[in-house]
This record gives C-alpha cells, sequence and structure tokens, in this order.
C-alpha cells in the first residue's frame, strides 16, 4: 500500500506534526508499504518562514519532501484571527478561506506535488493549517483527516465541517477528540478510528544539563511545550508565584520552551530556551512531576513521555483529554482552580511514595494502549479498511 502524509513541517516541532512524523517513521518500515512525507521548508508556526532546504531527505526508511513557502503568516491574518474568533457562525465562507490563506503556509509547489502523487491514501495533520484546508479537498477521495483538534472557535467554522465531512476517513487521538468532533459536525457516519500517538525517547540524554540550569540540587516541576497564554503557561506562572508565597515547598517550576512574551527567571521560575530533545528527556527523568496547564489539547503527548520517564503528572481538569487520560491511568492528578493547584502540588512535593505509585501507572498505561506494536497494528487495519 501506498501512503502519503501532509503536515506543514517536519522535524520535533509541533504536537501534531512531530506525532505524524513517528508515526510515518514506523510505517515506513513495513515491508510492501510506501511511505512519504510532504512538508513545507518552514519550522515557525507564527511566521511560516523557509528555513530548511526544498528537496527530498531521508529519515532511516522514510523519505520527506519539503518544498517553498509562497506565503506564511501575512500581517492581514490578524484582523481575520479576531473577526473569526468573534463569531464563527457569521463568517461567510469567503472570509474563511481568506483567514486560511493568510494563516499559512502556503505552498504551491506541495499542493501540486500532492496532487499528482499515486498514494492509496492521504492523510492531512492538522486541520488548521492551510495544507490541510486547501490541498485535501483537491484529492477528497483519498484524503483522511488528522484533526489534532481541541474546542476552539476555529473548529466551528463551516469550511471545516465540508472538509470533514466530503473526507474519505479520519484519525483522533483520543476518544474525547472524537467525541467534539462528533458533536460540531454530522461527521458519525466518516469511518474512523482512535489511533492515539506514539512516543520514541532518544538514545542520549545530556548529563550536563541540570548542572548548567543550575538544578543538580534543586527539586523542580517541569512544563513542557508552547510558553503562551493559549496553552494555560502563563496562567501557570501566576498560580506557582502565588503558590510561592504561601507554601514552603523548595520546588522550582521549569518551563521548557519560547515564551510568546517575556518571562524572567528568578528563584522561583526558571526559563529554559532552545533546548534538544535530549535536553528535554533530561529534564523529565530528574523532574519530581509534570503540569500541563492548557485546557486545549487533543492528545497531550508530554504526559506520555513523563510516564515513560518514570514521573507523575498534574493537568487542568477543564481538558477533557488530558482529564481522562490521567483518569485512566491512575498516573497523577488534576486542578480546577487555585485551591486545588495547590493541594495537589503539595501532595506530590511531599509524597515520594505516591508520586512512584502514579508515575508506575501511568507506564504501564501507556505501554498498554500506546505501544508502537499496537499503534502500528491499529493504524495499518484502519487503512486496509477505508483503501
Amino acid at each position: 500500500m501506498k501512503v502519503d502524509f501532509v503536515i506543514p513541517r517536519y522535524g520535533p516541532v509541533g504536537g501534531a506534526e512531530n506525532a505524524v512524523g513517528a508515526l510515518a517513521r514506523r510505517i515506513a518500515e513495513i515491508p510492501g508499504w510506501q511511505v512519504c512525507v510532504h512538508a513545507t521548508c518552514a519550522t515557525s508556526s507564527t511566521s511560516w518562514t523557509n528555513e530548511e532546504t526544498p528537496g527530498t531527505e531521508y529519515y532511516g526508511s522514510l523519505p520527506v519532501n519539503r518544498y517553498l513557502v509562497n506565503s506564511g503568516r501575512t500581517e492581514m491574518w490578524p484582523s481575520l484571527d479576531s473577526r473569526v474568533q468573534s463569531g464563527t457562525s457569521s463568517v461567510d465562507p469567503a472570509i474563511q478561506d481568506e483567514f486560511f490563506f493568510h494563516q499559512g503556509p502556503v505552498s504551491n509547489d506541495l499542493a501540486g506535488a500532492v496532487q499528482a502523487s499515486q498514494a492509496d491514501l492521504v492523510f492531512f495533520a492538522p486541520y488548521l493549517f492551510w495544507p490541510t484546508m486547501a490541498v485535501a479537498p483537491l484529492v477528497a477521495e483519498r484524503a483522511v483527516i488528522i484533526p489534532a483538534a481541541h474546542d476552539e472557535p476555529f473548529l466551528r467554522l463551516s469550511r471545516v465541517g465540508d472538509l470533514l465531512k466530503q473526507s474519505r476517513g479520519l484519525v483522533y487521538g483520543s476518544r474525547a477528540e472524537q467525541q467534539l468532533l462528533q458533536r460540531t459536525h454530522p461527521i458519525g457516519h466518516i469511518p474512523s478510528t482512535v489511533l492515539g500517538w506514539g512516543i520514541e525517547p532518544p538514545s542520549a540524554t545530556d548529563p550536563e544539563l541540570l548542572e548548567s540550569l543550575g538544578l543538580a540540587d534543586q527539586p523542580y516541576a517541569l512544563c513542557v511545550g508552547r510558553i503562551e497564554h493559549a496553552k494555560g503557561s502563563l496562567g501557570l506562572v501566576d498560580f506557582w508565584r502565588t503558590l510561592k508565597t504561601r507554601s514552603a515547598t523548595n520546588l522550582r517550576l521549569v518551563l521548557v520552551g519560547n515564551p510568546s512574551v517575556e518571562i524572567g527567571s528568578d528563584d522561583d521560575v526558571l526559563v529554559a530556551r532552545g533546548l534538544s530533545d535530549e535536553a528535554k528527556w533530561s529534564l523529565l527523568h530528574h523532574a519530581d512531576f509534570l503540569i500541563n496547564p492548557s485546557a486545549l489539547e487533543s492528545f497531550s503527548l508530554v504526559l506520555f513521555e513523563a510516564w515513560t520517564a518514570g514521573i507523575p503528572v498534574l493537568v487542568n481538569a477543564h481538558c477533557e483529554t488530558t482529564r481522562t487520560h490521567v483518569a485512566e491511568a491512575q498516573g497523577g492528578l488534576w486542578y480546577r482552580n487555585y485551591p486545588e493547584f495547590e493541594v495537589a502540588v503539595e501532595r506530590l512535593a511531599s509524597d515520594a511514595g505516591a508520586r512512584n505509585y502514579m508515575a508506575k501507572n501511568g507506564k504501564i498505561y501507556t505501554e498498554a494502549n500506546y505501544g508502537w506494536d499496537t499503534l502500528v497494528r491499529r493504524f495499518t487495519e484502519f487503512c486496509e479498511h477505508v483503501a
């Protein structure tokens, strides 16, 4: 079988793109399966500037075809974004098309290559960007959408409903995402599967990292991902600074990522920018626990990375996806407000036995439900069903 994946960028960037890339590499190793990835030369989702060289590069058995971006995030996008978010039901299709065009990344060469492909199925991820919204309808009879969606205004746009309804199939990261999409659009009849995503721990870590960050003898909680208001990380910083005025805990909060606004590092909060994947895993292995404050997740791969690294997690209860993962795994705690946050942090910080018990549960849950053998079997069976 021949399968293509279309993502806006390839590499250890983005949640959905990273997860899809890892899956593609695994499927490419199966005898008799032909797999390739189509991506742009961009790496930044805020500008979509060309940073990689166009052409084909192999990652093991997987060819990745990169194409130049013709138009990235334009100066017209902010006003269109405000218009869309102010009321999706009143935004006409023409304005929606403008929104997705100016959000980018627009790549004419990518669109042409996907149309010319002889793949049996073409998987597009995530739903929100131009390569999915504009290119998938051109090959609708072969297009399978990986929405990677959470509850946000864009999801309710009529163009998104049209995209999903005319697709060959749908692949979800979690049951919560599937239920959200089926509540939002009439797509229950479309062939679908709840796949989930796998992780690939690096073969090496960075043994000198903790010393260089001043964490060699410092207990800490870790937050990994985009540091911005929409992901809850700025609110987490506020919660943490309040906690430190009320609690005797000696934990430090370590944020891994690039902040959308300036956050100063001090004795309570450390911002670690520009770290490698190996450095991230080093921090995971030595943290007391992970915090994911986001209420907007379709899967949250970092929870499974934390459990694989042997630490429990604390999540925002307003995110149905992460709360369900934690409840099913019994791999951590959740909070709805500041008082619950304080209680949960103090429990995790002070009770090593509870931390170890939750971490062990999470690792068992990860291996049972999202091990690579299980994921590859689910994916190939779905492909054979819908092709």
